[in-house]
C-alpha cells in the first residue's frame, strides 16, 4: 500500500470518528414512559349503601267466635301501603367470565300497613256503628344471594333469600249493639325475591333501582265478642294472612377498596363535573312502578221519618301502574337543563275493604276506590353533571278517579260513582345515560286528583222509610314510585367544552 493510501484511510477513519464522538458527548434522552394502563372496573368488593322505597300488599283476616248456640265468623280484605327507610351491607365477587355473585344483608324502618276506619252517627241506636282495623309492618330485613351479570358499569342482577320482621294486627268492631275485638304482635320469618339494575357511577359509587317482594307469614291470637241478650258473650281466635308487601326502591351503595376514594373533591365532582352528552333532543320511554296513600269518605243520609244517619271511613289505596312516556329537553348551558314531558299510565291503584260478618250480628260491607288511569303534563328543570340528570317536576294530573260503597248492616246502604279528574303532580327524580341515546330514570311523584261525589241510597229495616243522600270523598291522592327507559333522537353528541383559566 501507497504513502497515500495510508493517508487517505487514516483521515477517513478520523471523520467517521468524530461525529461517533460527539454523539457520545451529547445529552441522554430517554423516551417517555407509558402511562400506566386504565385500572379495569370490578363490581368485586364489599359495599355498604341507604335505601328508599314504597310499597304494598292486600291483607286478609279471619275472626272465629263461638258461644253457646252462637257462631260468629268475620272474613276482611283490606289494602296496604307505606315507605320504607333503611341500610344495606354486602359483598360482591366477579369471576372472569363478567358473572357477579353476592351476598346483601338490609334492615328496614317500615309505615306499610293496611286500615279500615269507619264510623257511622244515627240518630237510630241501631244504625250506629264503629270499626278499627289495622295490619302493620313495623319493620323488616332480608339476607338474599344476589346473582348478577357485568356489562362493565350497569350490573343487572337477580336476587332470593330470607326474610324476617315485626308484623302486627289489631281490630274492633261495634256493630248491631255486638263488640269484637283482638289483637297480637309477633316478629316472623319469610321469605323476599326480586331483580335490580345497579350502575357504577364512579369506581366506589353506584346507583341501583329494584324491586323486592317480601313475605312474612301473618299473625294469631284471642279474640272476644260481646253480643245483645239473648246472645251469650263469645269467644275465639283470629289470624291474618301472609304480609305479602311488593317495594319498588332505590338506593345508593359506597364499595370499598379499589381506586378512589370519598374525598371532598370526589363527592364535588360528581355535581361539578362538566356534562358528557347533550340531554337536548326528543325522546320516548316506559315506566312502571308501585303507588298509593289513604283516601276518606263521607255519607249522608236522611229518610222521611225522620231519621238521619253519617259515615265516615278511611281506607289505603296502593296498586302497580306501568305507561310510556315522551318529552323535550333542552341543555341551556353545560348543566342546566330544561324540559316538558307527558305520559300515560294504565293503573291498578285502589282503596279497597271487604268484610262479612255473621250470621250472628250479620253484616256485609264491600267499599273500593280506584284510579283506573291517569296522566300528567309536567315542566322539568335539572342539572346535568357527568352522564347524570338530577330534575325537578311538576304540572297537571289527569284520570278517571271511581268510588263505590255498599253496606248490609240493619238495612243496605249503597252508593258509587265514576268521574274524570284534573289535578296537579310534583316530584323529582335522576335520570342516568346508558349511552348516548338511552337513558335510565327512577323518580318520585305526589299526584292529586281531588275527590269524587255521588248520590247514596239507604233501606233500612221497619219501621225507618228509605235513605236518600250523597256521598263525597276526600282528595283521591297517591305517592308514586316509578322506573323507566329513555330512549333519545337524534345522533350521538356530547355537550360543548368550556375552557376554564
Amino acid at each position: 500500500m501507497t504513502k497515500a493510501a495510508l493517508l487517505s484511510s487514516a483521515a477517513l477513519a478520523v471523520f467517521l470518528a468524530v461525529p461517533a464522538a460527539s454523539a457520545a458527548d451529547l445529552p441522554f434522552r430517554k423516551s417517555p414512559p407509558a402511562s400506566a394502563p386504565e385500572p379495569i372496573f370490578t363490581w368485586t368488593g364489599f359495599y355498604v349503601g341507604v335505601n328508599q322505597g314504597f310499597g304494598g300488599a292486600v291483607l286478609d283476616a279471619n275472626v272465629n267466635l263461638a258461644g253457646p248456640g252462637v257462631l260468629n265468623n268475620t272474613q276482611t280484605t283490606n289494602r296496604a301501603n307505606g315507605f320504607s327507610v333503611g341500610g344495606e351491607a354486602g359483598y360482591d365477587y366477579q369471576f372472569s367470565n363478567n358473572v357477579v355473585l353476592g351476598v346483601e344483608t338490609d334492615m328496614q324502618w317500615s309505615e306499610i300497613r293496611a286500615s279500615h276506619q269507619a264510623t257511622t252517627y244515627s240518630s237510630a241506636a241501631a244504625l250506629f256503628g264503629n270499626a278499627n282495623i289495622g295490619n302493620n309492618l313495623n319493620w323488616f330485613g332480608t339476607t338474599r344471594l344476589r346473582l348478577g351479570y357485568s356489562f362493565g358499569r350497569l350490573l343487572p342482577y337477580v336476587t332470593r333469600g330470607v326474610a324476617y320482621g315485626e308484623v302486627a294486627a289489631n281490630g274492633e268492631q261495634f256493630v248491631g249493639g255486638a263488640l269484637f275485638g283482638g289483637s297480637a304482635t309477633q316478629t316472623n320469618v319469610g321469605w323476599a325475591a326480586g331483580a335490580g339494575l345497579e350502575y357504577a357511577l364512579s369506581e366506589n359509587l353506584s346507583a341501583r333501582a329494584e324491586y323486592i317482594y317480601v313475605q312474612i307469614p301473618g299473625v294469631n291470637g284471642p279474640a272476644a265478642g260481646f253480643t245483645p241478650a239473648p246472645f251469650p258473650s263469645l269467644v275465639g281466635s283470629f289470624s291474618t294472612g301472609s304480609f305479602g308487601a311488593h317495594l319498588i326502591r332505590t338506593g345508593l351503595n359506597w364499595k370499598f377498596g379499589g381506586p378512589g376514594s370519598l374525598s371532598p373533591d370526589t363527592a364535588l365532582s360528581l355535581v361539578t363535573d362538566p356534562p358528557t352528552l347533550d340531554w337536548t333532543g326528543f325522546y320516548v320511554g316506559a315506566n312502571g312502578g308501585y303507588g298509593g296513600d289513604r283516601v276518606d269518605a263521607l255519607v249522608n243520609l236522611v229518610s222521611a221519618l225522620p231519621v238521619a244517619t253519617s259515615t265516615q271511613t278511611q281506607n289505603r289505596n296502593s296498586g302497580f301502574m306501568a305507561g310510556g312516556q315522551l318529552g323535550y329537553n333542552r341543555q341551556l348551558s353545560n348543566h342546566v337543563v330544561v324540559g316538558l314531558e307527558t305520559d300515560a299510565q294504565w293503573s291498578g291503584v285502589k282503596a279497597s275493604h271487604q268484610a262479612s260478618n255473621g250470621p250472628g250480628a250479620f253484616t256485609l260491607t264491600d267499599i273500593g276506590n280506584g284510579l283506573d288511569w291517569f296522566g300528567t303534563t309536567r315542566a322539568r328543570l335539572g342539572w346535568a353533571s357527568g352522564s347524570t340528570l338530577t330534575y325537578v317536576t311538576g304540572g297537571v294530573a289527569y284520570g278517571d278517579v271511581s268510588a263505590h260503597g255498599s253496606q248490609i248492616s240493619n238495612g243496605l246502604f249503597s252508593g258509587c260513582a265514576t268521574q274524570s279528574k284534573v289535578g296537579w303532580t310534583i316530584g323529582g327524580g335522576v335520570e342516568y345515560a346508558l349511552s348516548q341515546n338511552l337513558s335510565l330514570k327512577a323518580e318520585y311523584l305526589y299526584i292529586d286528583f281531588g275527590g269524587v261525589a255521588g248520590t247514596a241510597y239507604g233501606f233500612a229495616l221497619a219501621p225507618v222509610s228509605p235513605f236518600v243522600g250523597s256521598f263525597s270523598t276526600g282528595n283521591f291522592t297517591a305517592n308514586v314510585t316509578r322506573i323507566g327507559l329513555n330512549w333519545r333522537f337524534g345522533g350521538p353528541s356530547t355537550a360543548p367544552i368550556v375552557a376554564k383559566y
